[in-house]
């Protein structure tokens, strides 16, 4: 490789153009080095990586600023990917730039305005983008309410962010859409959801008016120890998440039954729900716990 685009290569992170290429490569050199798989052809026409690197996510995006241009920052659900904390797992990449950015847009990626600006952009693997607690705060103020939980918590999970740091960034974000969704989460706001559908869970019981419960809730008897998803202690009531992964051997579905009696023995009452009951059946889920907690008082 030419020691000139060699440089400009490693300066942008493993991308670069077809422009870059141009300057030392012909059309027929760069065609040989993507065909013998030295250089690799991204999503976006124009924009080539090296292939020795791996195809990470930060890799992608640091493509797409090509595409876009270097003065705007990765934002959204983009920017969550590269803090590690995205619950929604989409394929459009997001940017942000100030409140006068032209429309740059292109296939797989959304260039958005914003009042608040990217002064405060902090660089990660590679890529400029809006700090941790932002990012969570406007993953929940831009996407459906029952993922801002699951981000949140997320958010708190991976250590990038304090709740005093989601407690700022939600004032910061005063007078801007859905604020007022984002005040009422931060509190509940719990790093102790250790996947995203049990914050999911969670939330659907905390819009149905049920009392906040307990995340990772121990029981203890003697020496034995059992753990829950989220719990209500003081009814004695247990939920719990379960996956397709939850029962797939003989042994996980034994140990999952011998749990359920050892609970039950003490007194607790143990309740699972589905991704199915989470998305279309919440209200059953909501009746189920409503009248365990019943029961128990």
């Amino acid at each position: 490789m030419d020691i000139a685009l060699y440089r400009v290569v490693v300066r942008q992170g493993g991308v670069f153009t077809t422009a870059h290429a141009r300057e030392s490569h012909s059309d027929v050199e760069i065609a040989r080095l993507v065909r013998t798989g030295r250089w690799r052809r991204t999503r976006w026409r124009g924009v080539l990586v090296d292939a020795e690197l791996p195809d990470t996510p930060a890799l992608l995006v640091r493509a797409a600023a090509l595409v876009v241009g270097a003065d705007l920052v990765a934002c959204h659900s983009t920017a969550a990917l590269l803090h590690g904390f995205d619950v929604l797992g989409g394929q459009v990449l997001h940017f942000l730039g100030p409140a006068c950015v032209p429309n740059r847009s292109r296939p797989g990626i959304r260039v958005h305005p914003s009042s608040l600006g990217t002064d405060d952009a902090v660089l990660v693997d590679g890529v400029w983008c809006t700090p941790p607690a932002r990012t969570a705060c406007d993953v929940v103020r831009l996407t459906a309410p029952i993922d801002g939980l699951a981000t949140l918590d997320a958010a708190l999970r991976s250590g990038w962010c304090t709740r005093d740091d989601l407690a700022a960034a939600t004032e910061e974000h005063r007078g801007l859409r859905q604020v007022t969704r984002l005040r009422t989460l931060v509190p509940h706001a719990d790093p102790g959801a250790e996947s995203p559908m049990e914050s999911r869970m969670r939330w659907r019981y905390l819009e149905g008016g049920l009392p906040a419960p307990e995340t990772q809730l121990r029981v203890g008897d003697g020496g034995e120890w059992r753990e829950l998803d989220v719990g209500w202690r003081e009814y004695r009531v247990g939920s719990e998440f379960d996956g397709l992964e939850a029962h797939m051997t003989r042994q996980q579905l034994a140990d999952d039954r011998h749990r359920h009696n050892w609970l039950t023995a003490r007194g607790w009452t143990l309740l699972h729900v589905t991704a199915v009951d989470v998305y279309r059946h919440p209200d059953r889920m909501l009746a189920d716990a409503t009248r365990a907690i019943a029961l128990s008082r």
